[in-house]
């Protein structure tokens, strides 16, 4: 079971010492399949609270699943809003 639920797989790849291209979209493959195992943890939670509903999944199952998918969200959101800092820090940077 994955604690946070975000996989930061070949972080090494987003090095300086690999070429621009390879960077940029190792980068991208890296933020896609962040958000599709953000989505798919939102999705088991969903079926899981289905499943708690008609008593197919226990509640306590269901209740671990809701508590994986919303760590999962909060570890997305601060990273997307350290980004978005970033981002905003080197606007306002003077040339």
């Amino acid at each position: 079971m994955n604690m946070v639920g975000l996989n930061v797989a070949n972080v090494s790849a987003l090095g300086p010492s690999t070429a621009s291209k390879s960077s940029s979209s190792s980068f991208g493959a890296l933020l896609d399949g962040a958000v599709r195992q953000l989505e798919m943890s939102q999705a088991q939670a969903n079926q899981q609270i289905t499943g708690a509903m008609t008593g197919q999944v226990s509640v306590t199952q269901a209740m671990v699943a809701v508590s994986e998918a919303q760590s999962t969200l909060d570890v997305a959101t601060a990273v997307r809003n350290n980004v978005v800092q970033a981002y905003q820090t080197i606007m306002n940077m003077s040339v």
